[in-house]
């Protein structure tokens, strides 16, 4: 359901709250990386939450704070 994308920014995720500035950091650190690598990380978070929404996934990714690189992100459970 997921692309190799958003499965590898899920797993850096896990159960911690972590700002997107370093989960962009850990998904490009063997990579050549995009002109900008927080605003990539950022609409693949949308594109994980739209997919929860579709397919009535009980969890999504909740988020605080301002900017691309100054958000922090974390999963959290939809009741």
């Amino acid at each position: 359901m997921f692309s190799p994308m958003e499965t590898k920014i899920l797993k850096i995720l896990g159960k911690k709250k972590v700002s997107i500035k370093i989960i962009a950091e850990e998904l490009f650190k063997d990579e050549k990386k995009p002109i900008n690598p927080g605003n990539t990380v950022a609409t693949t978070i949308s594109r994980i939450n739209k997919k929860c929404i579709f397919h009535k996934l009980d969890w999504f990714i909740d988020g605080k704070g301002l900017g691309r690189q100054g958000r922090v992100v974390w999963l959290i459970k939809n009741y």
